[in-house]
């Protein structure tokens, strides 16, 4: 599908702006509901006396319908229209996941939060292609504040939920959806996307244009989506094992909640850091690059301190780490210009829900070694994976594709 181009350089910039400002309400709350589930577990686990594989298959329902169908709905995205992709975000996965605490029985939790979990994945790759479309000249820095968005409501709707639930009690848990409604009536309202064209190339599926892509482009998809994979395994595997490995150091369950959000927010931060140098500079992935280098040595120490030390580093491997999401999402979007949802959902969706099946197996390794060991061996494997990023620095920039891909400009 593609769109005409009057949506970025030549619309005005205020409108631009509003468009991404709505992209970043939506993605906020979107969200916000998707992290429910991890304030809930306690409260669910009691209600229906779960066991450990119960607890645990909540956490992979969750990461299987808002992660590995991102693509899916990325492609659909680009297809179709994204408004109706963007409003779906917010709309049900605030109906469905806002009524878990209520559901009579884990059956039904199972599937509600399977539904609600595929409005966050719905609603992820299109919005993340708003920055493409409506970024002008600064693109990177546009993708960067609507990936912090998402990570700011993200940080903060498992405190939401269990306030509500504590201070009104858990009848009352559906009252959260409110937020939601609300938000897709604008979302409705006031959401502007890019006129569809109809062109002879349209027809062509995107599988079919990976097909004749030069091989060059493939390899630089490769090497975008190893450094995003690299990046995801950090991030799952440190916010899975760390609790379990601060709280054998002393550290209280309260004080561990608040070290994940000041690790989750200052890593959205570190995007929108890393978003605003990458419209500065060149050679882009050398920011990817740069994260993913920092980040090793950081690892080796955390386990080798005591004290408040282990707990900044952390903190900091959060900021080197998810600071390189957006501009991933960035150069993924450059590689498909006219699929740009798609694009987007590679490096987000996929790669998220390959690094968590992959945890299946890190956590049998964690077993079998140790937390420590674990980790010091994967920070090892994403040294590799940097170290391999350096192939970018050579690969051309001009390159002729088997088919012409078509753009109609304003």
């Amino acid at each position: 599908m593609m769109y005409l181009n009057n949506n970025s350089e030549d619309k005005k910039p205020s409108s631009n702006r509003s468009q991404i400002a709505l992209a970043m309400s939506g993605h906020a709350i979107t969200d916000l509901y998707a992290s429910f589930i991890i304030g809930l577990i306690p409260i669910l686990a009691i209600k229906f006396d779960l066991s450990l594989f119960l607890v645990g298959l909540l956490t992979s329902i969750t990461g299987i319908a808002n992660s590995l169908t991102q693509p899916v709905f990325g492609f659909m995205a680009d297809r179709y229209n994204m408004k109706y992709f963007i409003i779906i975000g917010p709309l049900f996965s605030a109906i469905f996941i806002s009524l878990l605490p209520v559901m009579p029985s884990y059956f039904l939790v199972i599937i509600f939060l399977f539904i609600g979990n595929l409005s966050v994945s719905a609603m992820h790759p299109p919005t993340a292609a708003i920055g493409g479309l409506f970024g002008g000249r600064l693109k990177g820095l546009s993708n960067s504040l609507i990936s912090f968005s998402g990570t700011f409501g993200y940080a903060f709707g498992s405190i939401f939920i269990i306030s509500v639930i504590e201070k009104i009690g858990q009848n009352f848990a559906p009252l959260t959806m409110i937020p939601g409604i609300i938000l897709t009536f604008i979302l409705f309202k006031y959401v502007r996307l890019p006129n569809k064209v109809k062109t002879s190339s349209e027809n062509i599926n995107f599988f079919v244009k990976i097909k004749t892509l030069h091989k060059i482009r493939i390899l630089k998809l490769f090497l975008i989506f190893a450094a995003s994979y690299a990046r995801d395994l950090v991030w799952v595997s440190l916010t899975t094992f760390m609790p379990l490995y601060f709280t054998n150091s002393g550290i209280k369950l309260i004080n561990i909640g608040y070290i994940l959000i000041i690790y989750t927010l200052l890593g959205g931060l570190g995007g929108i850091l890393a978003g605003y140098f990458s419209d500065r500079i060149h050679n882009k992935i050398s920011i990817v690059q740069a994260g993913l280098l920092i980040s090793t040595p950081l690892i080796y120490f955390l386990f080798n301190t005591t004290g408040i030390i282990p707990v900044v580093f952390f903190i900091l491997i959060g900021f080197f780490t998810i600071s390189t999401l957006p501009i991933c999402i960035r150069l993924s979007q450059d590689i498909f210009p006219s699929n740009m949802s798609l694009a987007s959902s590679l490096v987000m969706g996929l790669s998220v829900g390959t690094a968590s099946i992959t945890m299946i197996f890190l956590g049998r390794i964690a077993d079998n070694t140790g937390i420590e060991n674990m980790i010091k061996n994967l920070s090892a494997a994403v040294l590799a994976i940097a170290v391999l990023m350096t192939l970018y620095w050579f690969l051309p920039e001009k390159y002729q594709n088997k088919k012409k891909e078509i753009f109609i400009k304003k």
